[in-house]
C-alpha cells in the first residue's frame, strides 16, 4: 500500500477541518462587512433618514442569521462526519482482512482510472 494514503478517520478530520475553515472564513468576512456597514452607518447618521437605519438593521440581522445558520451547518456536517469516522473505525476494527482488501481493490480501481486517463490524455 501506499504509504502517503490517508485513512478514513484522516480523510474525515481533513473534510471536517476545510468545513471549519469554509465557515471561519466566512464569518470573518461576514463580520468585517456587518462592522463596515455599522461604521457607515454611524457616520451618516446625522444626515441620514431612519428608514435607511432600519433597512441597516435588518441587514445586520439578516447577516447575524446567516452566521448562525452556517454555524449549525457547520455543527450538522461535523456530527455527520464523526458518525461517518467512527461507523467506519468500527468496520475495519470488526472486519480488519476485509477492509484491507476493499482498501487494496479502490487503490488499484483508482490507480487504473488514472492510467486511463493518462492515456486518452497522451491520444
Amino acid at each position: 500500500m501506499n504509504a502517503t494514503a490517508k485513512t478514513p478517520s484522516q480523510l474525515a478530520e481533513d473534510a471536517r477541518q476545510t468545513a471549519n475553515d469554509a465557515v471561519e472564513t466566512t464569518r470573518a468576512y461576514a463580520q468585517n462587512a456587518v462592522n463596515a456597514a455599522g461604521e457607515k452607518v454611524r457616520d451618516l447618521r446625522g444626515s441620514v433618514e431612519p428608514a435607511v437605519e432600519q433597512l441597516a438593521n435588518r441587514v445586520q440581522q439578516a447577516v447575524q442569521r446567516g452566521l448562525e445558520s452556517a454555524s449549525k451547518t457547520s455543527a450538522r456536517a461535523q456530527r455527520q462526519l464523526d458518525q461517518a469516522a467512527d461507523v467506519t473505525g468500527r468496520y475495519i476494527a470488526d472486519q480488519p482482512v476485509r477492509s484491507v482488501l476493499l482498501a487494496a481493490a479502490a487503490g488499484a480501481a483508482i490507480t487504473a482510472l488514472i492510467v486511463l486517463a493518462s492515456r486518452r490524455r497522451d491520444d
